[in-house]
Formats: structure tokens, C-alpha cells, sequence
């Protein structure tokens, strides 16, 4: 095979990869900015949103960094207001996390949602494991303010997405700088 083919071969794998690391961190990106559909005070104790599209949907909690948060304390319900059915509630796998070193935001629920209207209400209880309620405990944070608490509910996407999209940054990366090195080196290689 011509020394020229291969190179080019190898040189159009850059396109390719940047194509899909690209395509990647547009899928990482949609896990943390959906669209906010309701972000309300931990004070209220609740409050309503409106399904318009049926998908996916996360609650993340949002609040000071380096302090306390009141996640052991409350356990969220949220319902469809029409037929008083509670919306089942899966815990996140990746609990994905974004700060911005004054404030952070971490997602620990998922759940579908078809069209409607919902109630999202706080009642005693704990969103957390017991393990992770004493290590909440054992750190030494001061108590957040609860005035700067806040649960969102977002637009998200099913789960499996996001764990593709790493291995697709990993591919895209591989591909272009594979590509590239690979195009440049083949002459040396394939003699």
C-alpha cells in the first residue's frame, strides 16, 4: 500500500475525532445546564412546576460551598397534581457536581415525567444514605444559610447518555491526536 494512502488515511482520522469529541462534551455539557423548570427556597417546604414535554428530569440541590447543607433533615415527594400519583424518584449514579468556588450544585435525583402539572414537597426524613449522614456529620462545616438553599428541578437526559459520552471524549480524543501523530510518523512506521 502507498505510504501517501495510509497518511492521509490517518490524517482524515482527526476530523473524525474532533467530530465526536465535539458531539461529547455537547452530551456532558446537557447533563449539568437543562433547562431549569423550578428552583425554589429550601424555606418554602415546596412548591409547583409544569411538565410541557414529557423526558427526564433531575433535582439538584444548590447552595454555599464548604458548609452544611441541609440534605439528612427533609425527604422530597413530588406528585402529579391531577391524579395525586407520587412520581417515582431514582437516586443519581454520578451525582454530578459544578461550582463556581462561591456556589455549587450537585444533582442527586432523577425521574420521568410525562406531561402535567407537579407538586414537589419537603417532609421529615433523609435524602441520603445513613453512611453518608455520619460523614456529613463528622465534617467540621459550618451550618449553611438556609435562606441561600435551593432545589432545582432540570430538563436532564436518560443516564446511559452521559456514561457514553465519556468514552466517546476518550475516542474523539484518541482519533485526532492519534490521527495526527499517526499521519505524521506513518513514513517511519510503514517503510
Amino acid at each position: 500500500m502507498n505510504i501517501l494512502l495510509i497518511q492521509i488515511l490517518f490524517f482524515c482520522l482527526i476530523p473524525i475525532g474532533i467530530f465526536i469529541l465535539v458531539k461529547a462534551i455537547q452530551i456532558l455539557i446537557k447533563t449539568f445546564n437543562g433547562k431549569i423548570l423550578l428552583e425554589i427556597p429550601y424555606l418554602h417546604k415546596g412548591g409547583q412546576f409544569c411538565v410541557t414535554k414529557a423526558g427526564y428530569f433531575s433535582v439538584w440541590q444548590k447552595g454555599q460551598m464548604f458548609k452544611q447543607t441541609p440534605i439528612d433533615k427533609f425527604k422530597l415527594h413530588i406528585y402529579e397534581k391531577s391524579t395525586n400519583e407520587e412520581i417515582k424518584l431514582n437516586s443519581s449514579f454520578l451525582r454530578p457536581q459544578t461550582n463556581n468556588f462561591s456556589t455549587g450544585r450537585m444533582e442527586f435525583y432523577r425521574f420521568y415525567a410525562s406531561v402535567g402539572n407537579y407538586e414537589i414537597e419537603f417532609r421529615e426524613g433523609s435524602n441520603v444514605s445513613k453512611l453518608e449522614s455520619l460523614i456529613g456529620a463528622m465534617l467540621p462545616l459550618q451550618p449553611a444559610d438556609l435562606s441561600k438553599y435551593f432545589i432545582e428541578i432540570r430538563q436532564s437526559q436518560p443516564q446511559i447518555i452521559t456514561l457514553l459520552a465519556i468514552p466517546m471524549v476518550l475516542i474523539g480524543l484518541f482519533g485526532a491526536v492519534g490521527g495526527l501523530v499517526m499521519g505524521l510518523i506513518a513514513d517511519q512506521i510503514f517503510i
